[in-house]
């Protein structure tokens, strides 16, 4: 048999060499002819030519399926083969294409891999800065929705951070930089969504924190002018849903939260709603304190109401509703009374020889009583309790 037949009946034969053999039949042959031997070259596959011992022809089959852009075909070739020829000068490249074949075929988590493996096996290659950009570029490809675990978000920004530091002068500054400032963006609104999630669910004191913590974060995002309002407004909510012992100070850091949203943005759509809580804070500061000292323990009563005239006559002057400064001095004088109600209960709970101390703050408290409300609605009952501690005043004095 002759080297030509030979040739011929190999299974792995490359273009060239099939263009070499027919050149000289070429007027011999009819153009079907030359169809089928073309097709039996196009039918070469990667599991054939693995099957080959000819590294130089498996190189030149893989270098030529990834300029056809088969990166599929080539990719498993080339991974054969960058083992086989690992030491070898031209495997550098080779592990070049690998790369980008990787990228292109749209497998990121692997060419993040390798990229990054490459630039530390060859810093001084000529490929080294592209593959450090790329490494960056792949992770970037693995940023998900916002709504998603943002992992690679991060892994990305990190990459392309790392290649600024190394490649500060580099053509790709520019796509870095913009890369940075997406990836920055979908970070904001995964926190963004996650804030108005809490607040959706009637969470308002994480929606409040995970809306301070975005300004402190992001202080340049797009919607601060509505998360700013948010603050006050989830703030609101928090406060209206705490017990009173809390209601004081949480409907105070509402006023804080709106003192500072209309003081950066003045003009702001939200501002007339968010004065409403502004507004209604202010009321209810006060009448929070009231309703706390009304039901804390004896011993603390008298001045827990005491708290709450200073925080009436500091709020009343910024309550602007009719009806609710009618409410708050209402809620003035019932705690006036209930001091003397207090003071007489306590004594109560007093052994003999310690009960004329908080009788005497009963009597004390309803002369304070009567000389701001002379004609309260309360006045019988007090004048009832006042009696009742005279009289056991002197009882108590008298036996003593």
């Amino acid at each position: 048999m002759s080297k030509t037949t030979d040739r011929i009946s190999s299974p792995f034969v490359s273009k060239f060499q099939l263009s070499a053999l027919i050149r000289p039949f070429s007027g011999l042959l009819t153009g079907a002819s030359l169809l089928i031997l073309l097709l039996v070259s196009s039918c070469e596959t990667p599991e054939k030519v693995l099957k080959s011992s000819d590294l130089e022809y498996k190189k030149a089959k893989a270098i030529f399926w990834y300029k056809k852009k088969e990166y599929f075909k080539c990719i498993p070739v080339m991974e054969e083969l960058i083992g086989l020829m690992k030491g070898r000068e031209s495997v550098e490249e080779l592990y070049y294409m690998y790369c980008m074949a990787n990228y292109k075929q749209g497998d990121y988590m692997i060419s993040a891999y390798h990229f990054k493996n490459y630039y530390d096996q060859y810093p001084n290659s000529e490929h080294a800065e592209e593959c450090l950009y790329m490494y960056a570029k792949s992770n970037e490809q693995q940023s998900p929705k916002p709504e998603l675990d943002q992992t690679y978000t991060y892994k990305a920004m990190d990459a392309y951070q790392f290649f600024l530091g190394m490649f500060p002068d580099s053509k790709y500054v520019t796509e870095c930089n913009d890369a940075i400032h997406n990836l920055r963006r979908k970070l904001e609104k995964k926190a963004l969504n996650n804030a108005e999630l809490y607040y959706r669910t009637g969470n308002y004191k994480a929606a409040a924190t995970s809306y301070e913590n975005l300004l402190t974060e992001y202080p340049d995002i797009q919607e601060n002018e509505k998360i700013s309002f948010m603050i006050v407004k989830s703030n609101y909510r928090f406060a209206e849903n705490s017990i009173p012992q809390r209601k004081v100070e949480r409907f105070k850091h509402v006023i804080t939260s709106y003192q500072d949203f209309k003081y950066r943005f003045s003009g702001s759509k939200y501002l007339p709603e968010a004065s409403k809580y502004e507004q209604q804070s202010h009321y209810q500061t006060a009448r929070a304190a009231f309703e706390w000292a009304e039901i804390s323990p004896l011993q603390e009563r008298q001045r827990n109401f005491e708290t709450a005239f200073a925080e009436a006559k500091a709020q009343k002057e910024l309550i602007v509703d009719e009806k609710q400064l009618k409410d708050i001095n209402s809620r003035i004088e019932k705690g006036y009374f209930m001091i003397i109600k207090g003071n007489f209960l306590l004594s109560e709970e007093k052994k003999q020889s310690e009960k004329v101390i908080t009788l005497e703050k009963t009597v004390k408290s309803y002369y304070t009583f009567v000389d701001l409300f002379p004609k309260s609605r309360y006045i019988k009952e007090a004048e009832r309790l006042y009696n009742n501690s005279s009289e056991q005043i002197k009882k108590i004095k008298s036996n003593g």
